[in-house]
């Protein structure tokens, strides 16, 4: 009996399954680097997550004998706040201001007591803490301001001004024909019986002066003497 020759079978071609591979890896990476960086943006665009972030870099070293600070909680508790305020809650701003308008008066108080030290012994020493007094104070008082406005707004009133030209104004009532069916100014004007603004010839001067006759002449009175000739005049030669 004869054996059948056994014929080796060929590998499969590891080329292409290694190519598809190591697309699939690359996008992966892809999508997960976009992922990554899609959620940076979203914490950078939110103003409570970057607050929060930032105040991580001034954590006193006594706050953290209270606990280890962390990222997560004072995100929650900033967004918190932030959300109460646009709503329409103006607790925490208000809080806000008055607590630092009471800490730039410790500020102030403390410096104006050090120069007070100083002034007889180290006179720069307390020209220097006087100013850095001074600017608390100033710190202070607009901190009180800011707060007194935001507690009562100032209530703004807008007035209705009309503004008038200077000098005669034309006011036309009537409605404006345009087109051909427009009436010339100087026919309307004969229409009405006004007539236009002409040059007096000879002819109509002597119509104008015909109508200035007021009648005949009047008697003369003790009141009303007529007027006679006014007689030469005596006077020197020169």
């Amino acid at each position: 009996m004869s054996k059948k020759q056994i014929e080796p079978k060929e590998p499969a071609p590891q080329v292409e399954s290694d190519a598809a591979t190591l697309a699939a890896n690359e996008k992966a990476d892809k999508e997960a680097r976009h992922d990554i960086s899609k959620i940076t943006a979203t914490l950078m665009a939110r103003p409570s997550f970057m607050s929060a972030h930032t105040a991580m870099s001034f954590i006193p070293d006594s706050m953290k004998a209270y606990g280890p600070a962390n990222i997560l909680t004072m995100h929650e508790e900033y967004r918190d706040k932030c959300k109460a305020v646009v709503e329409g809650d103006m607790t925490t701003p208000e809080a806000l201001l008055i607590s630092q308008a009471m800490s730039l008066n410790s500020i102030y108080n403390e410096c104006a007591q050090l120069a007070g030290l100083n002034i007889a012994n180290r006179l720069p020493q307390a020209e220097v803490l006087l100013r850095m007094a001074l600017k608390a104070q100033a710190q202070c008082t607009q901190t009180l301001r800011v707060l007194g406005e935001l507690k009562a707004p100032k209530s703004v009133a807008f007035i209705k001004q009309q503004n008038n030209a200077a000098g005669p104004q034309q006011v036309n009532n009537g409605p404006v024909t345009q087109g051909a069916a427009a009436m010339p100014a100087r026919a309307h004007e004969k229409e009405d019986g006004n007539p236009a603004n002409e040059l007096l010839t000879d002819e109509m001067g002597a119509q104008h002066a015909a109508t200035l006759d007021t009648g005949a002449t009047r008697r003369a009175g003790g009141k009303d003497p007529q007027m006679e000739t006014v007689g030469a005049v005596d006077r020197t030669c020169d």
